[in-house]
């Protein structure tokens, strides 16, 4: 036959594979090896008849074994007594054990006796489920590493015993990321909180600072040296509540839970909220006139609802009004809260309101909209804070364009709260103890000397040390009536110089005076209910505080 004139061909003698055909088994060969990574199967298809399955064990198909030795997870093929038969490279990796020790061996070996249970239940389980669960495999060395292993049972022909395979991820370089990753947020917090705290500060210090120079320049003008004082005093009170926010906020700050009458609370603020807030912002009260006492820290509410003014100042940059106002609500089905009755104070605004991204957000510690070195973003986290700690929570209801609801539920409180008196400075000297010796016990010179010059001052014979190794000596000489000591020392901290002084048979009352912020962990320390002033604290709150310590001995 001419082949140009007749170009057919008929047949051809061979083999033949087409690309779809080539690309079907690619796409096959991929999707099993996806199932013996994740964990479905431990095995390869070799046979298929109808609708039954027969699989053969991973080593042995060559082209199978070396991809799964390329695996980042440990893969290996269990007896149904946990004999391991089959492991890839990985898995000695994982183990650190060399993987001829390994092949032969039961899995129960790499498991401490704690885990041991979980692990058998784990293996007896059957299923075409994956069975997964998170352990800490136990290494020749003694050391423990975190694992995630996935096991499922193999389909074997009926008469061939139960085989599992499993894959088991090492955990460990997935939590050190995490532990990275959470790391790099905490600086970033921290490069806020920082910035924040310092815009803060550098205020409060300007107003001290400034009134102390003009205290030097004219000593000999007293009513102008009185209100300069005045002015000193409010910006550094402001500075200990700031301190306040971010312990309250840490909760390292021992909690004083009391009966506290909200309307006189919020009342007797009303002063400050008009000062903080500026003529631009119209203050309006809707009080409950029964005055109803909740169980809440006294400073830690105020502070809440100070912050929470402020915010709704920021919040109206051309003025507005802010609406305070409590009632009472009984609530039975709350998911957060006890049943109980609840004083409900609300704090709303007519500012810009929050979009949903915002609001969703606002209780996050560090969380901030505002500017570096505008806001710490400890505002509103601190005030979730404080309400939780007092067995109630804080919500809040906002969208764009219609301004913000800030609302605290407090439980109501069965003890009704008690008037608190009016300070009364010039009376002061009355709370004295004549003469009462005082051993004063800190580090810090300046500190020192001024808790030397107070003492002073209210009448008391004042012996100080500015160590307390030295202090414990001096105390045969001085025998003193009360002992006002600083917690946080180098060489010997307070808790334990009590300690001694004890032991040596000194057992006059005990004041510690201390910046410390953990007083939980200062109780702990002492071993009693210790009597803690925290700084700052006026002349007054320590004339007061050893009033009351020699008065109970």
């Amino acid at each position: 036959m001419d082949r140009d004139s007749d170009p057919l061909v008929l047949s051809l003698i061979g083999a033949q594979n087409t690309i779809a055909d080539l690309r079907a088994k690619l796409r096959e060969a991929e999707e099993t090896l996806d199932a013996i990574r994740y964990g479905e199967v431990d095995a390869v298809l070799v046979k298929q008849s109808g609708s039954s399955k027969i699989f053969t064990l991973v080593n042995a198909d060559r082209p199978y074994r070396f991809l799964i030795e390329q695996m980042k997870e440990g893969a290996l093929t269990l007896s149904d007594e946990g004999i391991i038969l089959y492991g890839n490279r990985r898995l000695s990796e994982i183990l650190d054990t060399p993987l001829e020790k390994i092949v032969g061996s039961n899995i129960k070996r790499y498991f401490s006796t704690d885990e041991l249970a979980r692990l058998e239940s784990l293996l007896a389980t059957k299923g075409s489920e994956p069975l997964r669960a998170e352990f800490l495999a136990q290494r020749p060395d003694g050391s423990t590493i975190p694992i995630f292993i996935s096991l499922n049972d193999i389909v074997c022909e009926e008469s061939a015993p139960r085989l599992i395979g499993g894959v088991i991820t090492d955990l460990s370089q997935q939590q050190e990321m995490e532990a990275r990753f959470n790391q790099a947020q905490k600086m970033e917090a921290v490069g806020q909180l920082t910035g924040g705290l310092a815009h803060d500060f550098n205020n409060l210090l300007q107003v001290i600072c400034g009134n102390l120079s003009l205290i030097k320049m004219k000593p000999d003008d007293l009513a102008s040296v009185k209100k300069w004082a005045d002015n000193g005093l409010k910006a550094a009170n402001r500075g200990a509540k700031l301190t306040s926010q971010l312990l309250a906020f840490s909760r390292s700050q021992q909690i004083d839970l009391q009966p506290v009458n909200a309307t006189a609370l919020i009342t007797g603020m009303s002063d400050l909220l008009l000062r903080t807030l500026g003529t631009d912002i119209d203050i309006k009260y809707d009080l409950h006139e029964a005055g109803i006492s909740v169980l809440a820290d006294k400073t830690q509410l105020e502070l809440a609802l100070l912050n929470l003014a402020i915010n709704a100042r920021d919040s109206m940059p051309c003025g507005g009004q802010l609406r305070i106002a409590t009632q009472l609500r009984n609530i039975s089905d709350d998911p957060e809260l006890l049943p109980d009755q609840y004083l409900d104070i609300s704090i709303t605004d007519t500012g810009s309101g929050m979009p949903d991204s915002v609001r969703s957000r606002a209780f996050d510690p560090f969380f901030t909209t505002k500017n570096v070195g505008e806001g710490t973003g400890l505002g509103l986290a601190q005030v979730y804070a404080i309400a939780r700690q007092a067995g109630g929570t804080a919500r809040i209801r906002s969208a764009p364009g219609t301004g913000t609801t800030v609302t605290l539920l407090l439980r109501q409180s069965s003890i009704p709260a008690i008037a608190e008196k009016e300070g009364d400075e010039e009376g002061i000297l009355d709370l004295i103890k004549a003469a009462a010796k005082v051993l004063v016990i800190d580090d810090d010179d300046d500190v020192r000397s001024h808790l030397v010059e107070c003492l002073t001052l209210l009448g008391y014979d004042v012996s100080e040390a500015a160590d307390g190794f030295v202090g414990l000596e001096m105390m045969g000489a001085c025998l003193p009536d009360v002992l006002l000591i600083d917690f946080s020392m180098p060489r010997i901290n307070g808790a334990e110089v009590v300690k001694r002084a004890r032991e040596n048979g000194f057992n006059m009352p005990v004041i510690f005076a201390s910046g410390h912020s953990n007083t939980e962990a200062l109780n702990d320390a002492v071993g009693f209910k210790a009597n803690v002033l925290l700084k700052p604290f006026s002349v007054q709150t320590l004339a007061q505080s050893m009033s009351d310590a020699l008065a109970r001995y």
